[in-house]
């Protein structure tokens, strides 16, 4: 099977080429990882003229859920969804939820289920507006990159600021459930496995290694990300890619 952009700009090769629209929570937001690989196209790739258009939002979810230590009601989605989908138009939708969806509490079935019917509803409407659709599994979340406290599975609540100490594992059921299928998408690219791999890589050669505050990835784990896009995306060749720690 042809990786989903080459598919588009084979079908698209006598009019405009195609746009990606990119959705997602903070990690999105910040953009790094899409402007990586938007430069490694531009250099490499300059006939295919895709365009990649970074929309994430800080906080955001897709399952609509707040722990009651957030500074404010998590953002969601589908509040932007319809917006979002009429002004870019887009051929393909790639969109990363679940880091925010958990909000960072031990693993509950109800939260779960709120996280995988707002994931529905998201694969649903971009597909009625006529884009593909790409999810991401939610990147990990690294303890031992948190400045912030770990609680214990019985404490009394937790957030982003005091999460579970365990919520990695939490964040492993997310990303197994889209990648069983369990949501109707064109294509599910796993960050999840090669970011753990980063992580034991540059933790075996630096044992104070971070990986950005635990949360939020650090450069490297951005160029990790835009890596995998490439590859799973665009089939690009890995030994054409730079090296991750490159500033």
């Amino acid at each position: 099977m042809l990786p989903l952009f080459t598919t588009k700009i084979m079908e698209n090769h006598n009019s405009e080429q195609p746009h990606a629209l990119f959705l997602g929570d903070s990690i999105t937001a910040d953009g790094q990882y899409i402007r990586l690989a938007g430069e490694w196209l531009k250099k490499h790739r300059p006939q295919s003229g895709v365009r990649l258009t970074a929309r994430g939002v800080p906080s955001e979810t897709a399952s609509g859920l707040s722990e009651a230590a957030h500074p404010f009601p998590r953002p969601c989605i589908h509040e932007r969804l319809t917006r979002e989908l009429a002004e870019a138009s887009p051929d393909v939708v790639v969109a990363c939820y679940g880091m925010n969806d958990g909000i960072y509490h031990p693993f509950v079935a109800d939260r779960f289920a709120a996280y995988q019917d707002g994931m529905r509803r998201l694969s649903a409407q971009i597909h009625e507006a006529g884009a593909k659709v790409v999810l991401l599994t939610p990147p990990p979340f690294d303890a031992l990159s948190m400045n912030g406290p770990l609680l214990p599975a019985e404490a009394d609540d937790f957030s982003y600021l005091a999460p579970y100490r365990d919520y990695n594992r939490v964040l492993e059921h997310y990303a197994d459930w889209l990648l069983s299928g369990g949501c109707p998408a064109d294509q599910v690219i796993d960050l999840r496995t090669p970011l753990l791999d980063h992580i034991r890589q540059e933790r075996s050669i630096n044992t104070a290694y971070r990986y950005g505050d635990g949360i939020h990835p650090d450069v490297s784990g951005h160029r990790v990300i835009a890596h995998t896009l490439l590859q799973e995306l665009f089939g690009t060749e890995p030994e054409l890619w730079p090296d991750v720690r490159q500033e």
